[in-house]
């Protein structure tokens, strides 16, 4: 079930997208009230959270390259904090929403596997694609936000412009320029952290748990395992909507 082909994907999630969106797509509602994957098969949710990973990284990815771009020096970068500021602000709010997405691939995989008419047996081998393509592929890969991405504004501004300012800039301001940024650049580098880790989190135990019920052979408590994951997907859309 490799991703062999170029797929004619349709897919309606918020905030994926192969091309630059603007800022206030990050804010966009989503459907609070499905899961909101449209595929026929799982080589499709393969192709589509692989790819919608690499589209959300390469956003923001482009988005920062702008923004160091703008901003060169100490004097650019104090007259623009706002605008690195915002940038951490966005990075988090689509790292939540793929998060999200990453969930819904998980569950509409699970869903087209358990709808299969075939024996316990393929559909317990065939869950472990989740493992495998969701949590192993498209999560680990998700973690590039947070390891080269966002962790790259630290060399850009705090190890970079500011450091490079420290002899020449009046010290009081100079200090503020460089306790503020580090705040904000490290507290949105744990959020995105947690944000992924929880992901991931859940993705497995979604998966660990559902096999062990088709391995039983018990539809009744798979069923039960599916909507409740359903729901934790719904209630995080509701969430990150307010």
């Amino acid at each position: 079930m490799k991703k062999l082909v170029c797929l004619g994907l349709c897919l309606i999630l918020s905030g994926c997208t192969s091309a630059p969106v603007a800022k206030n797509d990050a804010v966009r509602k989503v459907n609070v009230n499905v899961i909101e994957v449209s595929a026929s098969t799982i080589d499709e949710i393969e192709e589509m959270a692989s790819k919608d990973v690499e589209d959300t990284k390469a956003k923001l990815e482009s988005e920062r390259d702008a923004l160091s771009e703008e901003i060169k020096d100490f004097d650019a970068y104090t007259k623009n904090i706002d605008k690195v500021k915002a940038y951490y602000d966005d990075a988090l709010k689509q790292t939540e929403l793929l998060s999200i997405r990453l969930r819904e691939y998980a569950y509409k995989y699970a869903e087209l596997i358990m709808n299969e008419d075939v024996s316990y047996k393929v559909k317990y081998k065939d869950l472990s694609g989740i493992y495998e393509y969701i949590y192993e592929d498209a999560g680990k890969d998700m973690y590039g936000i947070y390891d080269k991405t966002v962790k790259n504004m630290y060399d850009i501004y705090y190890d970079g412009i500011i450091k490079d300012a420290y002899d020449t800039e009046d010290y009081d301001v100079w200090s503020d320029a460089s306790s503020d940024p580090y705040d904000d650049w490290s507290n949105c580098l744990s959020d995105i952290y947690d944000v992924w880790s929880d992901m991931q989190s859940d993705i497995y135990e979604f998966q660990s748990d559902l096999r062990s019920e088709v391995y039983d052979h018990n539809d009744e408590r798979a069923q039960k395992k599916m909507d409740k994951f359903k729901k934790s997907i719904l209630r995080m859309k509701e969430d990150v909507n307010d």
